[in-house]
């Protein structure tokens, strides 16, 4: 057939296409949404109970990570090295903390052993490992007796209810089925009181104290009534706010007392003063640089070579290194930002080389790691070796190597 234009056709009516409706449009939007948190929830459940199976491997066959030592049947600290080496090698090959990694193994087994009805939610999709997350950490507290009814009554409401909602929820059936008293309950988490510091962005970090309410009760008490008498000081422009932070800082850094901040960190300044860094932390103001060098004693100002003229090279037969190798090892890693998450301040100097096997003690032969990574290349077969152009090779009896050769 040939149309008006002269063009030859196919016979065929034309056919109309339609389009699909706003509302329509928006259905599809949101289904495809749906379907990919579903994905989402199945796959993160995969992860933990994937990583549940690489501990019971690990722990089956410890002597993958540590050698044979006085005894060839593994023992107590074999087993728990090889806790240690799997969690790492996870943890490097995940790009995740420790931490996390153990938190998963954990959260397996948990689900496995006390929380089947919530396991089964999470394997299917129903629900995200943040739910997950909340169920498990408040089993703590629940006799084994209630567990399948704390199970049954979390499952129940769980896909009706954001993650929030739904850790609110867990808190409350805790306490209801909990026969522990409060006393023994608080007993148990106070032997947990910890501070965290977390640095952040700005020259600026967060602090928080793992405390008894009483205590931070007493401590919030405190810094507001200091607070309100310090703004009714002439000239006083600060904010309550900020007159909180103040005397919180001062009170913990002791200033004006003889134990004004014992501790040494150092603060690193460039050459034209634009910029500062407390080591093993993060950068930091001019201006506070400049207030910290004149009113801390403790803090010591660096600039460029630190220690020069200094003895790097020792004698072959002195183990120790030097206070000069120790101060040089620390500034020159934790300027390398390939080698920060395997150093720090209080990090323990290991030679690569070891000692007893003809190493020396000079920096070419040392490394600053952190101190449970020392213990574990000490004890197991993982290796943590420094790279000639920065940074840490790691590399597992597993297989893994984080800087392999080229092809």
């Amino acid at each position: 057939m040939i149309d008006a234009n002269g063009d030859i056709g196919d016979g065929l009516p034309p056919q109309r296409i339609r389009v699909p409706s706003p509302f329509e449009l928006l259905d599809r939007t949101i289904d495809d949404a749906e379907t990919t948190q579903l994905m989402a929830n199945r796959l993160a459940a995969r992860q933990i109970f994937t990583v549940r199976d690489a501990f019971d491997a690990a722990l089956a066959s410890p002597r993958v990570y540590v050698p044979v030592g006085a005894s060839t049947i593994p023992g107590v600290e074999d087993l728990d090295f090889a806790r240690r080496s799997i969690a790492f090698d996870l943890a490097q090959r995940l790009h995740l903390s420790e931490n996390v990694v153990r938190d998963y193994d954990y959260q397996a087994r948990v689900l496995d052993s006390s929380l089947p009805h919530i396991r089964d939610l999470f394997i299917e999709g129903i629900i995200s490992h943040r739910h997950v997350k909340a169920a498990v950490e408040n089993t703590t507290g629940v006799p084994a007796e209630a567990l399948e009814r704390y199970d049954e009554r979390l499952a129940a409401v769980a896909a009706g209810l954001r993650p929030d909602v739904f850790a609110r929820r867990c808190r409350l059936v805790r306490e209801r089925l909990s026969i522990d008293s409060l006393q023994e309950r608080h007993d148990r988490e106070r032997a947990k009181r910890r501070v965290v510091v977390e640095p952040v962005n700005d020259g600026m970090a967060w602090i928080s104290a793992y405390v008894p309410l009483a205590d931070a009760a007493r401590a919030d008490a405190r810094l507001s009534a200091t607070a309100t008498r310090m703004r009714k000081e002439s000239g006083e422009a600060r904010t309550k706010a900020q007159l909180r932070a103040d005397a919180f800082i001062a009170w913990l850094c002791g200033d004006g007392t003889p134990t004004a901040a014992t501790a040494h960190p150092f603060v690193l300044i460039d050459g034209g003063g634009r910029f500062a860094e407390v080591l093993g932390y993060g950068p930091i103001d001019p201006r506070t640089a400049a207030a910290s060098l004149h009113d801390a004693p403790s803090f010591r100002r660096v600039v460029e070579d630190p220690v020069r003229p200094a003895r790097l090279v020792l004698d072959k037969g002195q183990y120790r290194p030097s206070a000069d190798q120790r101060t040089w090892l620390r500034l020159n890693y934790g300027l390398d930002d390939a080698a920060a998450p395997f150093v720090s301040p209080d990090a323990e100097i290991d030679h690569i080389i070891e000692f007893q096997y003809g190493g020396v003690t000079d920096v070419a032969n040392l490394v600053p790691l952190k101190p449970r990574l020392h213990r574990l290349k000490s004890a197991t077969r993982i290796r943590l070796d420094p790279k000639p152009n920065g940074g840490i090779r790691v590399r597992t009896p597993t297989g893994y190597d984080s800087d392999p050769p080229p092809f």
